[in-house]
C-alpha cells in the first residue's frame, strides 16, 4: 500500500465503527538527527495497538495503522 493508505483505511474502519475519536497516537524519535529512528504507537480507547518503526514518520505511523488495523478487524470480526 502507499503513503497514508493504512492510515486512511484505519480511519474509515473506526469511523464506521463508531470510534472516531478513539485513536490517539505517540510519535516519538531516537538516534542522530541526521539518521532518526521514528517509533509511532497508536492507541484505541487507552490501549496500545500498534507500534512500528522507521526511517521517517510516516512509515512509522503507517506500519503502527497497518497493526492496529489487523488488530481490530481480528478483534471483531468486522
Amino acid at each position: 500500500m502507499s503513503t497514508s493508505e493504512w492510515r486512511m483505511q484505519l480511519n474509515n474502519w473506526l469511523q464506521a465503527n463508531s470510534k472516531r475519536n478513539a485513536l490517539t497516537w505517540d510519535v516519538s524519535t531516537s538516534g542522530p538527527k541526521h539518521a532518526p529512528t521514528w517509533t509511532a504507537i497508536a492507541y484505541i480507547d487507552g490501549v496500545q495497538y500498534g507500534r512500528g518503526t522507521g526511517v521517517s514518520r510516516n512509515v512509522a505511523t503507517e506500519i503502527a495503522a497497518e497493526q492496529t488495523l489487523t488488530a481490530l478487524k481480528r478483534q471483531t470480526g468486522r
